[in-house]
């Protein structure tokens, strides 16, 4: 009941400020408190409070900066954070929450619990076949490494987020991961292939 009522009642409007969203991540702790965390997910927290498609996606992280708001809000999906998503997910809504969760934890400076949910994301869209969100997974991951100085092992996802990339056949991903990749190489010292990586993605542009 008081999910239902803190859904009905808040009317947050097209441009709403951290106050006017707080309603409605109450509401996502009661959902999932309910056992609606599917249904909580995709009406609340993507299409009200993160609005993940149009001009205005991904609102609360870039428009409002609600980083720590958000990651509460994504906690309430799992079972154990960061590691279990909640069962009543499917395997791609689990791959994305994960992602999610882990790109709020490197925004919070939680770099070393960001790790293992980046990881796991890849992994699951892999098994899926959906190349690009392994693209964008991995490029994540590729990042986040650098971040914490693992060179090597930046340099490694980001060769696979191209793999991954040029599978989806996306153009746009194609490109985007090339200079991931370029930057690893960068940092690497590997300067040539850096140039090369970069030179394929303008090309690609």
């Amino acid at each position: 009941r008081l999910f239902e009522h803190l859904c009905a009642t808040t009317k947050e409007g097209d441009r709403p400020s951290l106050e006017d969203l707080q309603p409605l991540y109450q509401a996502v702790v009661h959902g999932c408190q309910a056992g609606l965390q599917q249904e909580v997910c995709e009406n609340v927290y993507r299409d009200r409070i993160l609005r993940s498609t149009g001009s205005n996606a991904f609102y609360s992280t870039k428009k409002v900066g609600a980083i720590g708001a958000d990651l509460g809000a994504i906690a309430c999906f799992f079972e154990q954070p960061w590691s279990r998503v909640s069962p009543a997910f499917t395997e791609a809504d689990q791959a994305w929450l994960l992602n999610q969760a882990a790109f709020r934890l490197r925004a919070v400076g939680r770099l070393a619990e960001a790790l293992d949910p980046m990881r796991a994301g890849p992994e699951i869209a892999v098994k899926q076949e959906d190349w690009m969100s392994a693209a964008i997974y991995a490029g994540n991951l590729s990042e986040l490494d650098l971040t914490l100085g693992a060179v090597d092992a930046a340099v490694g996802d980001a060769e696979q987020s191209v793999t991954y990339a040029d599978r989806s056949g996306d153009s746009v991903q194609r490109m985007v991961r090339r200079t991931t990749l370029a930057d690893a190489q960068n940092q690497a010292g590997r300067r040539a292939e850096a140039e090369a990586r970069f030179r394929e993605a303008e090309q690609i542009q």
